[in-house]
């Protein structure tokens, strides 16, 4: 039977099952293998909030547009990757960021949040305020890539004469907007837990990924590859880049722990791919992988959720 609660009038009605999902840059493609498990599993998910990659992938699955988003992320290319990367020499950030987010708009046709399946939000960062801002309604492409302007690598974002950033910097998980857009049980996707682990670089010096290995078995690939990386970070010495973009992991890391003991998630997921570096965007099949195996690991405290359709 479905879960059902009393509201205010005394009255049953269904409850609303929400999802977080958290910043985490190439890693995020693990939201989607998230979201393909729990449907499989029979989990309908009502609300879905996101911060940075995971605004975007939120955004998709809102719009009915996860598929799409999908196929797109797999065809990708080590080449492909580097080819959506418009260098920039003004201030602002190291990328442009108007090649992906022109692509982004072709896939995501949806123009207004609202127009969605289900509510939806996006957590950005009010440089001006340094406060958190919310955005639950208009301009859904804008939303994004606010979201998603990670300071230092892509240019903040002009709204209502303030410039936006990352919503990562205040809300790495956003399980306070997730309730807020109506959700009674939250189901957060943390991307970061592995932020202690050092990054291999900003973008993977070769092109190779375990998708484009002969073995069949996904998890004996991931497994292998993790087992190498590992090794191969203990006889690296760390870079420029590396030590920026891990820190500012670290500190997300903090504050994250520090606002999810306040208001803790239902079930909290956490898929374990520390082998994807920032801008491995290439290595999708690795990312979608981890997020269904996380699913499998919470099956237990995800079965109380399945609603039985007839």
């Amino acid at each position: 039977m479905p879960l059902k609660t009393r509201g205010f009038t005394g009255k049953m009605r269904q409850v609303k099952i929400g999802l977080a999902l958290g910043s985490g840059a190439a890693k995020g493609w693990a939201h989607i293998g998230v979201i393909n498990a729990l449907q499989r599993a029979g989990i309908q998910i009502d609300v879905v909030a996101g911060c940075s990659v995971g605004a975007l992938v939120g955004a998709a699955y809102a719009t009915s547009n996860l598929g799409r988003l999908e196929r797109w992320v797999r065809s990708f290319s080590y080449w492909d990757v580097l080819r959506l990367m418009d260098v920039s020499w003004r201030r602002g950030g190291l990328l442009r960021g108007d090649r992906v987010f022109t692509q982004i708009k072709q896939i995501i046709s949806s123009t207004l949040i609202e127009k969605g399946v289900m509510p939806f939000g996006a957590v950005a960062t009010n440089l001006s305020t340094g406060r958190e801002l919310w955005l639950t309604e208009g301009d859904l492409h804008l939303a994004v890539r606010a979201s998603c302007s990670m300071p230092g690598l892509l240019p903040p974002v002009g709204y209502n004469g303030y410039w936006l950033v990352d919503g990562a910097v205040v809300n790495p998980v956003p399980i306070s907007l997730t309730r807020a857009l109506g959700a009674d049980v939250v189901i957060a996707v943390d991307l970061q837990h592995d932020a202690h682990l050092m990054q291999q670089d900003l973008l993977s010096i070769t092109p190779d990924s375990v998708s484009e290995e002969k073995s069949s078995d996904w998890r004996g690939r991931l497994k292998d590859h993790i087992a190498r990386f590992t090794q191969r970070k203990s006889q690296q010495s760390p870079g420029a880049m590396e030590i920026m973009t891990t820190s500012i992991q670290v500190l997300e890391n903090r504050l994250k722990r520090n606002r999810m003991a306040g208001d803790p998630p239902d079930v909290l997921i956490q898929p374990y791919c520390p082998q994807i570096s920032t801008l491995d965007f290439h290595r999708a099949d690795e990312a979608l992988a981890a997020g269904i195996l996380s699913v499998e690991k919470k099956r237990d405290e995800l079965l109380p959720l399945v609603r039985h359709r007839k």
